[in-house]
């Protein structure tokens, strides 16, 4: 029962009481009756009347409680005259700036913390309490091909291997995660309180190019510093070598033949050993790319046609798929066809018997996808496709795809190589 109510039920006996008792009155003294309404009358009066100020303050206080619990903190009281009253205001009115002032702070602080994590060059994904993805800023987005307006809510179904590896990783830990054999990427989970209720994050931080620039200053120097050697050594060698066959053929014998023909395989050698490091050499002088409007059509035409005995040879049949007639992207063209015949010759000696190359473009954004169905590459090697010098051919040198690699990340394209669920391995490269 609410207070308001007790009053004046309180008041209604007292006066119910009093009423009977000046009823009793009037048979014994008339007069000492009428004083007795009369003070009854003037009781009811005054009791009715301090119950609207009395219970006025209540009624506005209700009113502002009821503001505070729909966080509504615009509501201010103005003085009414009455000291307890407007004390009992002043203190509210405080309150009520202090919360004000307080949720105002706190939606800035999180409308900067959302604009900084929207913003931001690292893929952040957030929890809530039942472990479900509450959010995930575009970098991440982009990052793991997921559409914005997408159904993924739990870090199980996001794309492979994304989903294992996350879920893999334990709180306050990190990981390394290499993603088709190039992208390297860190990832940190971590918790926060949230309204007393724990709360997961994970920070994906790509750390591609500082690892390829730190590896590529290490194979550039031991480059350099193997080219240098082994230009000096050939110099003078093949100097002696020259000299060498010169003075033996003044003397003509059959066992100065023999020597003859043995310092000319040796320079023989030497000339190989000279190309062998040329080949390094050219990885690390690769020039910078001149951009020019590129046919894909046109040039992908010419690399087949370049290749087409060895088609002919290995009963390759080539399908071609071009969604445009004129698809152009800016490309330095001569570095566009290295990295062609460098993927197609790939192509080629990854097929053992008859097989199938396909080549197809796509637009939004631009794309050239080469594949075949010859030996499909093994996870373990997956990993170190384009690992400088790496190679699993007897006769390879491991730089195809490191030049193939440098020139792209030059031209910043995107670019995978891996072997699909049908069988097909395929190269693809974009340019957003």
């Amino acid at each position: 029962m609410k207070l308001k109510t007790r009053y004046i039920l309180f008041i209604i006996i007292v006066h119910l009481s009093f009423g009977v008792i000046t009823v009793l009155i009037y048979q014994q003294n008339k007069i000492l009756f009428l004083i007795c309404e009369a003070i009854l009358i003037i009781s009811l009066v005054l009791s009715f009347t301090l119950i609207l100020p009395l219970f006025k303050p209540f009624k506005l206080l209700n009113a502002g409680i009821d503001s505070i619990a729909d966080k509504d903190f615009s509501i201010k009281f103005l003085p009414v005259g009455n000291k307890e009253l407007d004390k009992l205001f002043e203190v509210y009115n405080k309150m009520i700036d202090q919360l004000r002032l307080e949720r105002t702070n706190v939606a800035e602080k999180h409308f900067f913390l959302q604009k900084m994590i929207d913003a931001t060059p690292t893929g952040i994904i957030i929890l809530d309490a039942n472990k479900n993805i509450e959010s995930i800023n575009p970098y991440a987005q982009d990052l793991l091909e997921i559409d914005e307006k997408g159904e993924i809510t739990e870090i199980c179904k996001l794309p492979p291997p994304w989903n294992s590896e996350l879920l893999n990783i334990k709180e306050n830990d990190s990981r390394l995660i290499q993603i088709n054999g190039i992208s390297q990427y860190k990832c940190y989970r971590s918790s926060f309180l949230e309204r007393g209720v724990k709360r997961t994050f994970y920070i994906i931080e790509e750390l591609t190019k500082e690892l390829l620039n730190a590896e590529k200053q290490s194979y550039e120097k031991v480059i350099r510093m193997i080219s240098h050697e082994v230009n000096n050594s050939v110099g003078s060698v093949n100097s002696i070598i020259d000299s060498s066959i010169v003075h033996l053929r003044r003397f003509s014998s059959e066992k100065n033949e023999d020597f003859v023909d043995a310092l000319a395989i040796a320079k023989e050698r030497i000339f190989n050993l000279n190309t062998f490091t040329k080949k390094f050499a050219d990885i690390v002088r690769i020039p910078p790319p001149e951009i020019q409007d590129c046919s894909i059509n046109e040039i992908v035409t010419r690399i087949l046609f370049y290749f087409k005995k060895d088609f002919e040879e290995k009963n390759i049949k080539i399908v071609t798929e071009f969604t445009s007639d004129n698809l152009t992207i800016p490309f330095d063209p001569q570095q566009l066809e290295l990295v062609l015949i460098n993927i197609m010759q790939n192509a080629i000696e990854a097929i053992t018997g008859e097989g199938i190359i396909t080549v197809k473009t796509r637009l939004s954004p631009a794309t050239l996808i080469i594949g075949n169905n010859g030996e499909p590459i093994p996870a373990d090697i997956q990993k170190r496709l384009f690992e400088p010098f790496f190679t699993t051919k007897r006769t390879g040198q491991g730089i195809g795809l490191t030049l193939i690699r440098e020139i792209l990340i030059n031209h910043k394209a995107g670019f995978t190589l891996e072997t699909n669920d049908d069988g097909m391995t395929e190269f693809k490269i974009s340019l957003k």
